[in-house]
């Protein structure tokens, strides 16, 4: 399996190379008032913004057996997707992270650039240079475009591409509550997407993306990390 990703991975380096109410009042009764409702726990403080934005200064350090399971909705149906790490980036190998997203390999830089997808150990895709969905640190008001040639079986694409970062907002998903910078991605030919990156995750939270009519939007369930030395 490795000669296999290592094999797919020298590949996309290549090209890489070439070229992200209050109730009202009641009246007074005659009948003793109701007892005092119990006081409720004091709520615990989510980090604050500024810690949030701290957080994300660099790209988080992704590791082997790393997993994310998130549920997709488009339209009417339902279902989920998992993303694993099978890869790291070694400089004496690739400098490529593979992640398994179902039945697809799709590969990112260490910057969590997009650089190419593959099927079966076979390139599908690449795009060069790899396309920024992140840029850090990761702060509100950052804006950052990219043109670049993206390349499959059947053609070759020339795209632009405009992504800014909106702020800090608290997300709450299957996988629960999570401080998270919101990004909003337009591209040239109407595409859009909006993601929320969560520090606590090391990855987005939440994607809604729209294509023409079309409509998708992925939440975290549930995420495990593997053992960090």
């Amino acid at each position: 399996m490795m000669a296999g990703l290592a094999l797919l991975v020298s590949a996309l380096a290549l090209d890489a190379c070439r070229a992200g109410q209050s109730a009202p009042p009641r009246p007074a009764s005659p009948e003793p008032p109701p007892a005092a409702a119990a006081p409720r726990p004091p709520a615990i403080p989510s980090p604050t913004p500024l810690k949030t934005v701290a957080a994300a200064q660099k790209p988080p350090a992704w590791r082997l057996g790393d997993r994310w399971i998130y549920s997709i909705s488009i339209g009417t149906e339902q279902g989920t997707k998992t993303v694993e790490v099978i890869a790291v980036p070694d400089a004496t190998n690739a400098p490529f992270y593979v992640l398994r997203v179902d039945e697809l390999e799709q590969l990112y830089t260490a910057q969590l650039e997009w650089v190419g997808h593959a099927r079966d150990r076979k390139v599908e895709s690449r795009i060069s240079p790899p396309l920024p969905w992140f840029i850090w640190p990761l702060e509100p008001g950052r804006r950052w475009t990219y043109r670049g040639t993206l390349r499959d079986a059947t053609a070759s694409l020339q795209r632009e591409d405009t992504f800014v970062v909106l702020g800090v907002e608290i997300v709450e998903v299957p996988a629960g509550r999570f401080d998270a910078i919101k990004v909003q991605h337009e591209g040239e030919r109407g595409d859009r997407d909006e993601y929320w990156y969560a520090p606590e995750a090391r990855t987005y939270v939440k994607l809604i993306s729209y294509r023409g009519a079309s409509r998708t939007e992925e939440q975290l369930r549930e995420f495990h990390f593997a053992p960090r030395t």
